[in-house]
């Protein structure tokens, strides 16, 4: 069963618009790749302190695989912010995630 806030329909709304405006996934767009977006991911997670009904653009959309990749690697309470959000590298060969450390040097 689905838990408080997805089941509301404050949330299955918030979810909509949010793939109306952003209907392919960001994380493999940064990596040039085109996947759609099926999933709508706080950037802050509810149980880091992030609002249950943010902004939009505190939300992202996510395709099912990136958005179990960034919930293993940075929303469970035993990882929070331990690793990277997002795996993979640019055209570059610089990591993806726009929060990484090596991008900050």
């Amino acid at each position: 069963m689905v838990d408080w806030p997805y089941n509301t329909a404050r949330w299955k709304l918030l979810r909509q618009l949010k793939l109306s405006d952003q209907p392919l996934c960001y994380a493999c767009g940064l990596r040039g790749q085109v996947v759609s977006a099926s999933v709508v991911d706080h950037v802050v997670a509810i149980k880091a302190g992030g609002e249950a009904f943010p902004p939009l653009d505190e939300l992202m959309g996510l395709c099912a695989s990136c958005h179990g990749q960034k919930t293993s690697a940075r929303d469970r309470p035993d990882r929070l912010g331990r690793q990277r959000r997002f795996k993979g590298v640019d055209v570059l060969g610089n990591p993806i995630d726009p929060h990484d450390g090596w991008k900050r040097k």
